[in-house]
């Protein structure tokens, strides 16, 4: 009885570690990808920015992730790129659908739960 019991211990206590051991790995993929995407835009020339919820018609608690990135701001070819990342596949096509004939938000594209706006090469970086 004892080496039964001993047994469902230890497997109980491995699948705990590994339900642990993946939340853990989604957390880190989650901040690789922000972390990454905010390197690409840097090393293009680009200079994050607070994001602007207001004019961008985005209700933050819709938002997991959101990056305003600026290049060229002192000259006439100012190039922008917004990222917004949904909680929900769901919010982002609502997002772009009520969003994608905005004459503020150029080159519009929807990839799973982000949605990117802005200057054409900076969208194409995306």
């Amino acid at each position: 009885m004892t080496n039964v019991k001993s047994k469902r211990i230890l497997t109980f206590s491995i699948i705990a570690v590994l339900i642990l051991s993946f939340t853990l790995l989604c957390f880190v993929a989650c901040a690789t990808e922000e972390s990454a995407l905010k390197e690409k835009y840097e090393q293009a020339g680009y200079d994050a920015q607070s994001f602007p919820f207001v004019k961008a018609a985005v209700d933050k608690e819709l938002v997991d992730f959101a990056y305003h990135g600026l290049k060229n701001a002192n000259s006439a070819n100012v190039e922008q790129i917004f990222v917004i990342t949904f909680n929900t596949i769901e919010d982002a096509r609502t997002y772009y659908d009520a969003h994608i004939s905005d004459k503020d938000k150029p080159n519009m594209i929807r990839q799973g739960r982000a949605v990117v706006y802005g200057s054409k090469d900076a969208v194409e970086l995306y």
